[in-house]
């Protein structure tokens, strides 16, 4: 049997396991305190928040199918992932339901092992924020979770000037993959923000003014 991941907006089917995941997730890094995304009162329901929100955000989940004889792998290590990944990603960015695109079959979805969202910066007209970027423990190490940030960074790019993002200096794992993926880290926290706990910010340039300094003042 072959393991195979897609990536597709959430719905409201999806939003039980992936709250349990992020609270499992939090739990294991001992961040299951106020101040994180742990006591978020919308976190039960994303796909009705994100659904909701006035300027353009979206929560997008990661989901592994089992299955044989589909001609489709599980994509390597890093990420790249196959043709089925591909067209599935594909798909999900188009808006189409995923059978539209014969590369989801809603009897057969599979299991939420990861999500991301993007949501407008509060006060700013350009600034986007990375929220809520989390894999299973188990399926760390697949490359699923730069997957899930290079998508969530496509729609970033689409209608904000930059991402922002709060995380903390235990995650050491997701701070790198950051780092790689071209987030310079900030000496504080942009003003707004609700994650007090967090203690580490970072940002980086998504829209096509891409050559202006930025500045953390500059909201």
């Amino acid at each position: 049997m072959t393991a195979t991941y897609m990536i597709r907006p959430i719905t409201p089917a999806d939003d039980a396991a992936m709250a349990a995941l992020i609270r499992r997730s939090l739990e294991d890094a001992g961040l299951d305190r106020p101040g994180t995304a742990y006591c978020d009162p919308q976190l039960d329901r994303l796909a009705e928040y994100y659904a909701g929100l006035e300027r353009p955000g979206a929560y997008w989940v990661a989901v592994e199918r089992v299955g044989s004889g589909d001609g489709c792998g599980s994509g390597d290590a890093d990420g790249g992932g196959d043709g089925c990944d591909s067209v599935a990603d594909s798909c999900a960015a188009s808006g189409l339901a995923m059978n539209d695109c014969n590369a989801y079959d809603p009897g057969t979805d599979g299991i939420v092992v990861g999500g991301v969202g993007i949501a407008a910066w509060p006060g700013s007209e350009d600034t986007c924020e990375l929220q809520k970027l989390y894999v299973a423990a188990d399926r760390r190490g697949l490359g699923l979770g730069r997957r899930l940030l290079e998508r969530a960074l496509m729609f970033a790019g689409e209608h904000y000037r930059r991402c922002y993002l709060e995380t903390h200096s235990s995650l050491q794992a997701a701070c790198g993959l950051y780092r790689a993926m071209g987030f310079e880290f900030l000496d504080a926290p942009l003003p707004g923000g609700e994650h007090s706990a967090m203690d580490m910010w970072a940002v980086k340039k998504v829209g096509e003014r891409d050559n202006e300094i930025y500045d953390a003042s500059d909201k």
